[in-house]
């Protein structure tokens, strides 16, 4: 967990790809074999197959299509992802609220566990942009959870439990303060 918390911090530290605004009928066709490009921005390249599948499962699971990078990671038979998302309204200049932001991190936890049954551990977070001038100094990431599947596997996800309820059952969420509540 220690070395996958501080991948995510340095990887939203340096972030600076985005998904494009294209939607995801004009997104282009999902092939076997991916490299990141120029127009797959949101592959990094460490497992670029399972990246662009996931990234594709994700992006269509968002209706605000708020993913912004995807990570797969394969470490001898325990795989593991991370999700970067926007935590601002996409072509507005305000920030998500914790509760729309717990929504997107619950929809994405179970599109996750859901449909990648060999991934283990998804950490998710959410970054807002911070101007170039600042992006030394200021920490853009606000919000954060890590998921385990034996976790998923045990919740009982039933109309009874709120999307902060079931984060809450993983024992791993950061918010920042400056989150609108």
């Amino acid at each position: 967990m220690g070395v996958f918390a501080g991948f995510a911090a340095f990887v939203a530290a340096t972030s600076g790809a985005f998904a494009s605004e294209t939607s995801a009928a004009r997104l282009p066709a999902k092939p076997s074999m991916v490299q990141p490009t120029e127009k797959t921005p949101w592959i990094e390249g460490v497992d670029p197959t399972v990246e662009n599948s996931l990234f594709f499962a994700t992006y269509e699971a968002l209706s605000t299509h708020n993913v912004l990078k995807v990570y797969a990671f394969d470490a001898g038979g325990y795989e593991s992802a991370a999700i970067r998302i926007s935590g601002r309204v996409p072509h507005e200049s305000e920030d998500l609220s914790l509760e729309e932001l717990a929504s997107e991190a619950v929809t994405l936890i179970h599109t996750t566990f859901d449909r990648f049954p060999d991934v283990e551990h998804v950490d998710i977070w959410a970054t807002v942009p911070v101007p170039q001038s600042e992006a030394t100094s200021v920490e853009n990431t606000v919000f954060s959870v890590s998921a385990d599947r034996s976790i998923y596997e045990k919740i009982d996800d039933g109309d009874q439990m709120t999307d902060l309820g079931f984060l809450g059952a993983f024992g791993r969420v950061w918010v920042a303060p400056e989150v609108p509540r």
